[in-house]
């Protein structure tokens, strides 16, 4: 190794940040998708569709979503990003 290879190390710390502030924006654009509604809205289909894939299993419950209060549907965010990922890669119909 060169001191060339060590001159870039200085860099890391400003990248970090300029990441970080990256991952604010985004985070503030992105829409929230807890409600029935959003998540039809972020799928692109109805809220009757969203009710069609959790009766045929395609959303679970405690795993896509889960109820507060015994009744209202909560989704989970994470989750429904890597459904929409499966289901565009075709592994989820």
């Amino acid at each position: 190794m060169n001191v060339e290879s060590f001159e870039n190390l200085e860099l890391i710390p400003k990248l970090l940040m300029q990441i970080e502030l990256m991952a604010e924006r985004m985070a503030k654009l992105a829409p929230p998708l807890t409600s029935k509604k959003e998540v039809a809205k972020f799928l692109n289909k109805s809220e009757r569709t969203i009710n069609n894939y959790i009766e045929q299993g395609l959303l679970r419950e405690n795993h896509h979503f889960y109820r507060k209060n015994g009744k209202i549907l909560v989704f989970i965010e994470d989750a429904i990003l890597k459904f929409r990922d499966e289901r565009d890669k075709g592994i989820v119909k």
